[in-house]
């Protein structure tokens, strides 16, 4: 009887197909890592003339976070000079260095501060002055020491958005009106054909109706609800990028070419890195009481008073209890009471 030969198979390595495995992630990862840096020398990188900066550094918690100034300009024509355009928006985004949480505070566009000893809507110092003027009337004004900055155009924040797939946004039926009319201007800027909100209710926003709902401003509640719905617009995006990390990349060629920063490219590559530790924990607008009125026949919003806001701010932003104001800011909250007269 013939007896069969029993031919022995190799079977691989359990241990060594883990290996290439990861070996293959790695270098795929070490890919990606790569094209994102490159993509980030698309920044535009701006050098801020440190003479012309301001800081103040009076309150000891602040060394334990990181601040950073976010303008987002609404040029029509795209253009993002640092001369001759207001700051649509202005969010002071603090970081604590440790935790990598993140909270968020909106500077109301029509707060009426000194801005290098002249007095008018915050929003102007960019125009006036570029981003060291602008950066340092925000120093000024609430005792703080930032020095690094980004600013956008607005209408990019539609190409993102449509990039994560949209975001849920709750409209309300007082805002209907208003909306359609800033989604129809948005399609005649950007281009698109983003259909108009019927009735209230929950909805995933495009990147034009998302720009718009950011954009409305006269309706009830005015700068205040306005600046609100932009901070929960950029809230929103920041969650969805997290979750679709290439979803972003994909638009990066597109983006990035419309920042502009003071930031490194090495800077904002640890940054994105670390992007998963950051964490927005809270956001608020400033300043938090305010008298609006006309002031020689313009809206302004006076803070009421510059100093309490100012102490509010430090305690939300760093937990500092009782902070006590610089001189110059007592200075400027004693010559905003005597204009308005309260």
């Amino acid at each position: 009887m013939a007896h069969k030969k029993h031919i022995k198979k190799r079977r691989r390595s359990p241990i060594r197909f883990l290996f290439l495995l990861i070996l293959l992630i790695a270098v795929l990862i070490g890919i990606v890592v790569f094209m994102l840096h490159s993509k980030l020398g698309k920044v535009q990188t701006k050098v801020l003339d440190q003479s012309q900066l301001v800081t103040v550094n009076n309150d000891n918690n602040m060394k334990d976070y990181t601040n950073y100034a976010f303008f987002g300009i609404d040029s029509q024509t795209g253009s993002m000079s640092d001369r001759g355009n207001r700051s649509d928006s202005i969010i002071v985004v603090s970081i604590n260095n440790s935790t990598k949480e993140v909270k968020l505070l909106s500077i109301y566009r029509d707060t009426f501060l000194s801005i290098n000893g002249k007095y008018s809507k915050i929003n102007a110092a960019y125009s006036w002055g570029g981003p060291e003027l602008a950066i340092s009337t925000i120093n000024r004004n609430l005792d703080l020491n930032i020095e690094k900055y980004a600013t956008v155009n607005f209408k990019i924040l539609a190409n993102i958005v449509d990039a994560v797939g949209g975001i849920e946004v709750k409209v309300d039926k007082s805002i209907i009106k208003n909306l359609n009319s800033y989604i129809k201007d948005m399609n005649r800027i950007n281009g698109g054909n983003s259909s108009t909100i019927k009735t209230a209710g929950t909805y995933t926003l495009d990147g034009n109706q998302a720009v718009a709902y950011s954009r409305i401003r006269y309706t009830a509640g005015g700068d205040l609800a306005r600046a609100g719905r932009q901070r929960e617009v950029l809230e929103k995006i920041f969650e969805k990028g997290k979750k679709n990390p290439l979803k972003m990349m994909a638009v990066m060629d597109e983006v990035l070419p419309q920042v502009k920063t003071n930031m490194s490219q090495d800077e904002l590559f640890k940054m994105v890195l670390s992007v998963f530790k950051y964490n927005i924990k809270d956001q608020q607008g400033f300043p938090w009481n305010q008298k609006e009125m006309r002031y020689y026949g313009s809206y302004y919003g006076f803070p009421t008073t510059l100093k309490e806001n100012a102490i509010r701010a430090h305690e939300y932003l760093f937990g500092t209890k009782d902070y006590q104001v610089s001189d110059e800011l007592s200075r400027i909250n004693q010559k905003i009471i005597y204009r308005v007269g309260y």
